[in-house]
């Protein structure tokens, strides 16, 4: 044999032995890992029902991290979902959210009918993280929810789902009696982001009696998803007592307002009232700013 021979045979022994000690490290290894997560993740069952608050939101975020929980973990974090404490609830539906899919879509679709309230609410914030046609679907199922609580999780679930045709879903919601419903609704229909929801928001802006979170929220939306057919209202709005629902109709009225709203808004350029950032006056400056280059445009 020659001595390349001879090298290249010792070379292929070589790397056939560390490929056996490497394949038995690795076994050894996830043999460990497993044991080791499947510890933790007893202790985390268990410290979900302790009496610490830090423990169970700890047990829950610890939960996150394993996207293959054991079917114990999930109903331990479903009811979770009921927690006393909203930040061990949050943990909770972050958790299960982080799951596959087809391992936890049962069990929120099932705690949906839970005869607790903040349950209910907590197994919408969860499908509304999930995602999906289904969890959509199972959402709007429960719009009509006779806890407030529970279709104010509803609505934001559907506005982080984003789905355009959750709009008509939502729309209802405007004309709840609950104010926290009424700005979950306007939050959510400013996320899917379907103008049909412009007129509707507008009008409800300027209903008599609305509640100045209410009126902030509906404005805000209508700011994301203006529409030409709203400009009365939006003009309407730019009277409005509160600085920031001012600010956003100045901001949709510059997106989608004709030469009507030029007048109104060079009125609007006196307003100082403070802004978080800036004042109602940048605002109406930056529409008409906007409405002479959409006119430019219009005219070329």
């Amino acid at each position: 044999m020659t001595p390349d021979r001879d090298l290249m045979t010792s070379m292929g022994g070589l790397v056939e032995r560390a490929r056996k000690t490497w394949s038995r490290l690795t076994t050894s290894a996830a043999a460990w890992r497993a044991r080791s997560e499947g510890g933790r993740e007893d202790v985390s069952i268990t410290d979900l029902q302790a009496a610490e608050p830090v423990r169970r939101w700890r047990a829950a975020a610890a939960l996150k991290r394993n996207p293959l929980a054991s079917p114990e973990a999930v109903a331990s974090l479903v009811v979770a979902l009921g927690d006393a404490e909203e930040f061990v609830r949050w943990h909770a539906a972050e958790a299960l959210a982080a799951q596959e899919p087809g391992r936890v879509f049962a069990v929120l679709e099932s705690a949906l009918q839970d005869p607790h309230p903040v349950r209910r609410a907590g197994a919408a914030e969860a499908l509304g993280k999930l995602g999906g046609e289904a969890a959509t679907l199972a959402l709007k199922r429960g719009i009509a929810d006779g806890e407030p609580a529970v279709r104010q999780a509803i609505a934001a679930a559907l506005g982080q789902i984003a789905d355009p045709a959750n709009a008509e879903t939502l729309l209802p919601l405007i004309g709840d009696p609950e104010p926290q419903v009424v700005r979950a609704a306007a939050r959510a229909l400013g996320q899917v982001g379907n103008t049909i929801a412009a007129c509707p928001l507008a009008e409800a802006l300027v209903r008599p009696g609305q509640d100045v979170l209410v009126r902030r929220a509906l404005a805000a939306a209508v700011a994301h998803i203006p529409h030409p057919d709203a400009q009365g209202p939006l003009l309407q709005a730019l009277g409005d007592e509160d600085p920031q629902v001012r600010a956003y109709a100045a901001k949709a009225l510059g997106h989608v307002g004709n030469e009507e709203v030029h007048g109104p808004l060079r009125h609007l350029v006196a307003d100082k009232s403070r802004l978080i950032r800036g004042t109602v006056s940048d605002r109406a400056r930056r529409a008409l700013e906007l409405l002479e280059r959409r006119g430019r445009r219009q005219a070329s």
